[in-house]
């Protein structure tokens, strides 16, 4: 089974040029193809969900998809603190018509919740540079 995740790069703080943001972006789709998810790409801006920063480009600077296996959700998750060590992560997700949005600021907190995480099909996951 796969999941489908959204990460959303754009309120990390990143402070990059939009030819820089598109750049890194396309770096890490390979990353995550090379090694953590079947498929990734750059998000289309009608594909964004609600919550996710929207551009006015056919492609949302910021913005990857990925498909990725049960099994990666924790590795992915992970490799993204590894992207931004001192950031929250905050995780949205949609399941039987309810919305539940989780934040994670240390892989303590994100240990304990990654079985149930597991069952959960869709993500969207923000950045968030702390002070």
């Amino acid at each position: 089974m796969l999941s489908e995740l959204i990460i959303d790069l754009n309120q990390a703080g990143l402070d990059l040029e939009p030819d820089e943001l598109e750049a890194y972006s396309l770096r890490l789709v390979e990353e995550l193809r090379s090694d953590l998810a079947e498929d990734a790409g750059l998000v289309r801006e009608e594909s964004v969900p609600d919550g996710a920063m929207s551009g006015a480009a056919a492609l949302v600077l910021g913005v990857l998809k990925a498909e990725v296996s049960i099994a990666n959700v924790g590795k992915v998750l992970k490799w993204l603190w590894t992207l931004k060590p001192n950031a929250v992560q905050k995780i949205t997700y949609k399941k039987d018509g309810r919305e539940v949005v989780l934040e994670y600021q240390n892989s303590a907190q994100l240990e304990e919740q990654i079985e149930a995480l597991k069952t959960i099909d869709t993500f969207m996951i923000q950045l968030i540079q702390t002070k």
